[in-house]
């Protein structure tokens, strides 16, 4: 009897532990115009507009079709803190990929309205550096749908103070990343999906490197 209701619980307990992640109703163009909107709200020029006009105003400014926009500051505000969500899906998700035992730094940065996914992981061999990277853009661009740019980065796991790989890739991008090919076409076929490559496995000098690598394209 005992074993049966500590299987029981067991089964009961198996779903909640695997699909913890908080679904995130909004799109990367979402957050872009809920963003922008958001700042520019604050804008005196604008708080100086009747109330009714200002977002007419900002969608003619910033070519948004008004109707797009106010869908958006909906499904934004009921979004809550998107930032909070992403990352611990962004955690959890790479949770259950080789990284696991890996991870450094992860943060989404949503102060802008270019939303940004910030990956480090300490490597242990060169050789694994692509297929660790392309396994951490896959992931968390499929768990953090407002994101539009991953940034990953690794530094030595044996000197964790010293960089061996820093790259940036779109999120749709990363998105076209086949997370069961990654071992396959890695080096071959995805890592032309990344910006900005400096790898040690490429003889590129990152001695100069530190601190969070810029998102900029």
């Amino acid at each position: 009897m005992r074993s049966l209701l500590a299987l029981a619980v067991a089964i009961l307990l198996v779903p909640s532990a695997a699909f913890s992640s908080e679904k995130i109703d909004l799109t990367e163009d979402e957050f872009r115009m809920f963003k922008h909107t958001k700042l520019a709200l604050e804008d005196p020029r604008v708080q100086a507009m009747k109330p009714e006009a200002r977002l007419p105003a900002i969608a003619k400014d910033a070519k948004f079709k008004l109707k797009e926009l106010e869908k958006a500051m909906e499904r934004g505000d009921a979004a809550g803190d998107v930032k909070a969500k992403c990352e611990a899906n962004v955690k959890e998700a790479l949770a259950g990929t080789e990284l696991k035992d890996k991870l450094g730094r992860v943060e989404v940065d949503t102060d802008a309205p270019h939303a940004v996914i910030y990956v480090q992981w300490f490597n242990e061999e060169a050789k694994d550096l692509w297929v660790q990277a392309c396994t951490a853009a896959v992931t968390v661009a499929n768990v953090c749908p407002i994101a539009a740019t991953v940034t990953v980065y690794s530094n030595d796991k044996a000197a964790p103070k010293t960089r061996v790989f820093q790259a940036l890739i779109s999120a749709s991008g990363a998105r076209r990343i086949n997370a069961e090919k990654v071992k396959d076409y890695a080096e071959t076929r995805y890592l032309k999906l990344f910006e900005k490559v400096k790898s040690v496995a490429n003889g590129d000098d990152l001695s100069a490197e530190s601190g969070t690598p810029t998102a900029q394209h």
